[in-house]
């Protein structure tokens, strides 16, 4: 019975979406988004990297970022499983590591989760059975990469997160994003946080960064 749902799930899957490898576009003939030879590959080059309080796994290019595209962007949601697995271990070093009290996902803008169905983050530390406090996007910004000056970044993002309710002083808080490329909205999600209350520290979590970052 389990074998005949799988195949199934299976020709359902093949009908309506690619069965494409997001990163080679390989043809897989089981449920995975991401075949064997990359994800093994993926899974090398993973290891967690940091520029002071920001940690990543990988840098803004090539395999990684089309695998990001595809989850975000293609209706590859199941993504989630292969991505998860690449960051479980580094992700759960580094609560233990910093000692963590909260963590945040980087909120999308309504429009964004009506759009996409989902906000990114938040399925990743679902799947990960990672606790999380939401904080609320008020603002529907446009897309960093847009925008090539560092004051039309800043403008862009100002103002685009609601008052923080969250109890924050003496924690040790951890932000988590897909991409950190800029670091604009980075930077405004902890300017607000600092009106709240004064964390301990606050760190930076992101599968990819862009090499450009701080320059």
């Amino acid at each position: 019975m389990q074998r005949k749902m799988k195949s199934l799930n299976l020709s359902i899957r093949n009908l309506f979406f690619s069965t494409k490898c997001s990163v080679c576009g390989k043809i897989i003939e089981d449920d995975r988004y991401i075949c064997y030879d990359c994800l093994k590959l993926l899974r090398r080059k993973g290891e967690l990297k940091n520029r002071e309080n920001y940690y990543y796994l990988y840098y803004y290019e090539e395999d990684i970022r089309k695998v990001i595209a595809d989850y975000k962007l293609k209706n590859r949601k199941e993504l989630v499983v292969e991505i998860s697995s690449l960051l479980k271990k580094p992700l759960k070093y580094l609560l233990d590591e910093k000692k963590i009290d909260i963590v945040i996902p980087v909120p999308i803008s309504k429009k964004r989760r009506e759009e996409r169905g989902f906000n990114q983050v938040e399925e990743i530390l679902e799947r990960l059975k990672i606790k999380y406090q939401r904080i609320e996007r008020v603002k529907d910004t446009k897309h960093m990469y847009l925008l090539s000056s560092k004051e039309s970044r800043e403008s862009n993002i100002e103002n685009a997160f609601g008052k923080i309710k969250l109890n924050i002083d003496g924690k040790n808080i951890l932000l988590v994003d897909d991409i950190v490329t800029t670091g604009s909205t980075i930077r405004e999600i902890i300017k607000e946080l600092k009106k709240m209350g004064k964390p301990k520290e606050i760190y930076v979590f992101s599968i990819a960064m862009a090499k450009s970052f701080g320059k």
